[in-house]
């Protein structure tokens, strides 16, 4: 039994319906991305895993007990800090001894590559530093559930490797059962372990491919998944 699940999951804003009686697994310790047409309920999804959403009806297992860390399109840095001050502030809410904290919150920067910059604020950072801070920040938080919404999306397809390949590096020093939601096929087949397919609004879920190939020998772009490909193609255009 996965540690985390959703179960006839339905949600509607007003007369629209959002989501219609979605039902998925998501392993522990395991990448599942969550692929679909745009609007059609991937964010709503999971901000009702999240409990930032109530859900209309349906059930969560694991999750409303889980802690979370999240990372997004924007990085959403606070401006006035410093780049190791950032993560600092996300992990002050944090259990455990402070010194350990601080400890945890150098190793992650140092391994998104920015502790030379720990003492600089986001203007003076770049744009692919401050998303490396921002998933450098969510991993540093100790939760139980990492969630990814568009974390690589709207940059140019060198930083997007960069990005994912940052992930990869942070997610193999602790295993955290992460979520992504992203539009881009190549994106989810190159990091994740499942793939989830919502229909189009109102969403359902459409299919599931487990993807067994080790995410370290992965390339992205490879033919080696090309029928994965086309499989999530077709879902998805219908």
């Amino acid at each position: 039994m996965s540690a985390f699940a959703a179960s006839g999951i339905r949600k509607a804003f007003g007369d629209l319906a959002v989501l219609s009686g979605v039902d998925a697994d998501f392993p522990a310790a395991s990448v599942t991305a969550i692929l679909g047409p745009s609007g059609c309920g991937k964010t709503t999804l999971l901000n009702i895993i999240a409990g930032l959403l109530p859900a209309d009806s349906g059930s969560l297992t694991g999750f409303p007990e889980a802690g979370f860390s999240y990372s997004f399109q924007e990085p959403r840095l606070l401006p006035w800090l410093t780049a190791s001050e950032n993560v600092a502030f996300a992990l002050s809410g944090a259990p455990g001894d402070p010194q350990a904290l601080a400890g945890r919150a150098e190793r992650f920067l140092r391994s998104a590559g920015l502790d030379k910059f720990a003492g600089q604020r986001p203007a003076k950072l770049s744009g692919g530093m401050k998303r490396r801070l921002s998933l450098a920040r969510a991993f540093a938080y100790p939760s139980d559930v990492l969630l990814l919404d568009e974390a690589f999306s709207a940059v140019d397809l060198k930083l997007r490797i960069e990005l994912m390949d940052l992930f990869s590096l942070l997610w193999r020093e602790e295993r955290r059962t992460t979520i992504m939601v992203t539009h881009d096929v190549q994106d989810a087949l190159y990091l994740a372990d499942r793939v989830l397919v919502l229909s189009s609004r109102p969403a359902k879920v459409l299919d599931r491919l487990e993807i067994a190939a080790p995410r370290e020998s992965r390339r992205y772009g490879s033919r080696d998944f090309a029928e994965f490909e086309e499989r999530l193609y077709e879902d998805i255009l219908g």
